[in-house]
């Protein structure tokens, strides 16, 4: 199965030569995609910016599913990566609730492609066959494309 992970570019972090994701996570007020429907080790997650820019790709390594009662809980899952000190990713998140994170391996940036349909707020989606090809598939830029390639790439080089 293959699945994609929507972040903002502020919320991205990374290494010298690779992204350093470090976690996939979902947080929800009710049950979303990857609480429904799992993620299992191996499984392929892709990265997209928010506007449809698809810049990574990984390996899930482990993912734990289920329900929290405050989003410390979620957040200290990911204690030793560089998303758990992103303070601006973890405010704004539902106080309690469902949620998913997925430990990821095998990072590594893609050549930048814009695919997928709109999102509705989702920041985890699952491909299942039907789904697959209308993410994955390479379509035209949308209008704002120049503004987010260009601020992808100038964060890369200067991050």
């Amino acid at each position: 199965m293959d699945h994609v992970v929507i972040r903002k570019l502020e919320h991205l972090t990374k290494s010298a030569a690779s992204p350093a994701l470090g976690f996939a996570v979902e947080t929800r007020d009710r049950p979303g995609p990857a609480h429904k429907n799992g993620a299992f080790p191996n499984d392929t997650v892709w990265v997209q910016l928010h506007g449809g820019l698809m810049v990574a790709k990984a390996r899930i390594q482990l993912c734990w599913i289920g329900e929290y009662s405050h989003i410390n809980e979620i957040r200290g899952r990911t204690r030793g990566s560089a998303l758990h000190d992103l303070l601006g990713f973890w405010s704004g998140r539902p106080r309690y609730g469902y949620a998913a994170v997925a430990s990821l391996q095998h990072e590594a940036w893609v050549e930048p492609f814009w695919a997928g349909p709109r999102t509705y707020g989702y920041e985890w989606v699952l491909l299942d066959d039907k789904k697959r090809a209308g993410w994955l598939e390479k379509k035209a830029p949308p209008r704002s494309a120049d503004d987010l390639a260009a601020a992808f790439a100038e964060w890369k080089r200067n991050s």
